[in-house]
């Protein structure tokens, strides 16, 4: 009795290729555009040390949105959703909580800095020339010591008496005006304000409105008051640095800082 043989059917080799070409998953790159979003996210924390880093926030944000909308569209292709939303989400925070703790810190400087203006118009209406000197000198100078007392210090420190009233011309006209011929001193705004390293600073913008009866000069109608604070036990100190009477609104350019070059010198 013989054996029927069937033929055995070996697989083909495309067979075999196509069978290892199932078994591999198919590649998708990682998006170049969601990769630096989340590289631009992780630096706009440096937004809180410079207003200029704001720009790494808003380029995560683009980025990570265009990254976002390019892997839906070729998500055959590309891959990192994730990713990119890291990216868009980091950008929101940080951007955010700087631009709001910018502006909120700015109120509070704005707001701190009116107040003591006030308070130095006060100082100009009723006070001495030796009060107004003493708002004039750093917190730690004139800690401790009356207005009297410092003035007399700050005289003997000169070379020659009148040495002080020179530097101080614009102080004593301004306030001549006010308490001798009966000006009256209104603050109106506070014209500029920043942060120059640990140190705040602001210009005051006044109005001089002549008494009844005296003859009034245009370019004396505006008085800027240069003030300079630093914070100290969590308030506020803060001192005149300049007075320019008369003033012309809108004229008053802070000085740039000089540059240090690590050895204690400015150039």
């Amino acid at each position: 009795m013989s054996i029927e043989q069937k033929p055995v059917s070996l697989p083909t080799e495309t067979t075999a290729v196509s069978a290892i070409e199932n078994e591999i998953p198919t590649y998708r790159a990682i998006s170049p555009h969601a990769v630096v979003s989340l590289v631009c996210g992780v630096l706009a924390v440096l937004s809180f040390a410079h207003w200029s880093f704001l720009a790494f926030a808003a380029a995560a944000v683009v980025l990570g949105v265009v990254a976002d909308r390019r892997i839906q569209r070729l998500s055959d292709v590309l891959t990192g959703r994730g990713i990119a939303q890291a990216g868009i989400a980091l950008g929101l925070i940080f951007g955010l909580a700087s631009f709001t703790t910018t502006a909120v810190q700015d109120w509070i400087g704005v707001r701190e800095a009116s107040k003591f203006a006030k308070h130095y118009a006060n100082v100009l209406k009723d006070g001495t020339f030796e009060e107004a000197i003493w708002f004039g000198q750093v917190p730690f100078r004139r800690e401790g010591k009356t207005p009297k007392e410092l003035y007399d210090e700050i005289v003997k420190s000169k070379l020659d008496p009148t040495m002080l009233d020179m530097e101080q011309e614009q102080l004593k006209n301004l306030k001549k005006e006010v308490s001798e011929n009966g000006a009256d001193l209104d603050f109106l705004r506070i014209e500029t304000h920043g942060n120059e390293k640990l140190t705040s600073y602001a210009s005051a913008l006044f109005a001089v409105h002549p008494a009844a009866g005296k003859p009034s000069h245009e370019d004396e109608r505006f008085a800027l008051v240069v003030i300079k604070g630093v914070t100290e036990k969590n308030k506020p100190e803060w001192w005149v640095e300049s007075v320019i009477f008369p003033y012309k609104p809108a004229s008053y350019t802070p000085p740039i800082a000089k540059a240090d070059d690590g050895h204690g010198h400015a150039h």
